[in-house]
């Protein structure tokens, strides 16, 4: 079974606003929402939980300039 969250759920998990979800998944850095319907979409919370875990291992192997 698949957990779907819409963007106010999203926007809660990562601690950026809703256009900025928006914004890095247009540029390509964050998942692109799946569409759910003619005016809804959301993200995969597994596609979430793993950019999440990316940007951890990021940290942790010092790639990420902080």
């Amino acid at each position: 079974m698949y957990k779907i969250l819409k963007a106010p759920q999203v926007a809660e998990e990562i601690n950026v606003s809703i256009p900025q979800i928006y914004k890095l998944a247009s540029k390509g850095t964050f998942p692109k929402p799946i569409k759910l319907g003619e005016r809804g979409s959301g993200w995969l919370r597994t596609e979430v939980d793993a950019w999440l875990q990316a940007r951890i291992d990021e940290r942790d192997t010092g790639g990420a300039n902080v």
